[in-house]
Protein backbone atom coordinates (compact mmCIF):
# COMPACT_ATOMS: atom_id res chain seq x y z
CA UNK A 1 0.00 0.00 0.00
CA UNK A 2 2.46 2.38 0.93
CA UNK A 3 4.69 1.58 -2.75
CA UNK A 4 1.31 2.03 -4.26
CA UNK A 5 0.75 5.54 -2.52
CA UNK A 6 4.68 6.48 -3.18
CA UNK A 7 4.11 5.79 -6.91
CA UNK A 8 0.91 7.83 -7.87
CA UNK A 9 2.54 10.43 -5.96
CA UNK A 10 5.26 10.46 -8.05
CA UNK A 11 3.91 9.35 -11.55
CA UNK A 12 1.94 12.85 -9.99
CA UNK A 13 4.47 15.00 -9.37
CA UNK A 14 5.70 14.38 -12.82
CA UNK A 15 2.71 15.23 -14.35
CA UNK A 16 2.60 18.60 -12.40
CA UNK A 17 6.31 19.37 -13.49
CA UNK A 18 5.73 18.53 -17.49
CA UNK A 19 2.32 20.32 -17.67
CA UNK A 20 3.93 23.52 -16.10
CA UNK A 21 6.58 23.22 -18.54
CA UNK A 22 4.11 22.98 -21.31
CA UNK A 23 2.70 25.99 -20.79
CA UNK A 24 5.70 27.62 -21.24
CA UNK A 25 6.23 29.69 -24.60
CA UNK A 26 8.94 28.35 -26.60
CA UNK A 27 9.34 31.44 -29.10
CA UNK A 28 10.12 34.58 -27.10
CA UNK A 29 7.23 36.94 -27.43
CA UNK A 30 9.37 39.71 -28.80
CA UNK A 31 10.33 37.71 -31.39
CA UNK A 32 8.45 36.45 -34.12
CA UNK A 33 8.40 33.17 -36.02
CA UNK A 34 9.25 35.24 -39.09
CA UNK A 35 12.87 36.77 -37.64
CA UNK A 36 13.67 33.19 -36.55
CA UNK A 37 13.21 31.67 -39.98
CA UNK A 38 15.41 34.59 -41.28
CA UNK A 39 17.84 34.39 -38.31
CA UNK A 40 18.60 30.65 -39.26
CA UNK A 41 18.04 31.19 -42.67
CA UNK A 42 21.62 33.39 -42.29
CA UNK A 43 23.33 31.09 -39.99
CA UNK A 44 26.77 30.59 -41.22
CA UNK A 45 26.83 26.31 -39.93
CA UNK A 46 23.09 26.36 -41.77
CA UNK A 47 24.90 28.17 -45.00
CA UNK A 48 27.86 25.58 -44.58
CA UNK A 49 25.90 22.88 -44.86
CA UNK A 50 23.07 23.98 -47.26
CA UNK A 51 26.11 24.58 -49.91
CA UNK A 52 27.82 20.55 -48.55
CA UNK A 53 23.88 19.13 -49.54
CA UNK A 54 24.34 21.01 -52.98
CA UNK A 55 27.63 20.13 -53.59
CA UNK A 56 26.60 16.27 -52.72
CA UNK A 57 23.48 16.12 -54.94
CA UNK A 58 24.86 17.88 -57.86
CA UNK A 59 27.60 15.17 -58.15
CA UNK A 60 24.73 12.67 -57.53
CA UNK A 61 23.26 14.27 -60.25
CA UNK A 62 25.92 13.45 -62.34
CA UNK A 63 26.88 10.30 -61.37
CA UNK A 64 23.20 9.54 -62.55
CA UNK A 65 22.67 11.20 -65.86
CA UNK A 66 25.92 9.13 -66.67
CA UNK A 67 24.35 5.93 -65.64
CA UNK A 68 21.23 7.04 -67.63
CA UNK A 69 23.36 7.69 -70.57
CA UNK A 70 25.41 4.36 -70.62
CA UNK A 71 22.04 2.23 -69.87
CA UNK A 72 20.74 4.21 -72.78
CA UNK A 73 23.43 2.88 -75.19
CA UNK A 74 22.79 -0.03 -73.93
CA UNK A 75 19.65 -0.84 -74.76
CA UNK A 76 19.77 1.29 -77.91
CA UNK A 77 22.87 -1.28 -78.79
CA UNK A 78 20.15 -4.28 -78.16
CA UNK A 79 17.63 -2.47 -80.08
CA UNK A 80 19.89 -2.25 -83.03
CA UNK A 81 20.57 -6.29 -83.24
Amino acid sequence: MRNTILIVGGVALVGFVLGTRANRPTIKARESVRHQLVRLWNDPKARKRRERKAKKLRKDAERTGKHLAKAAKRRAKDLAR
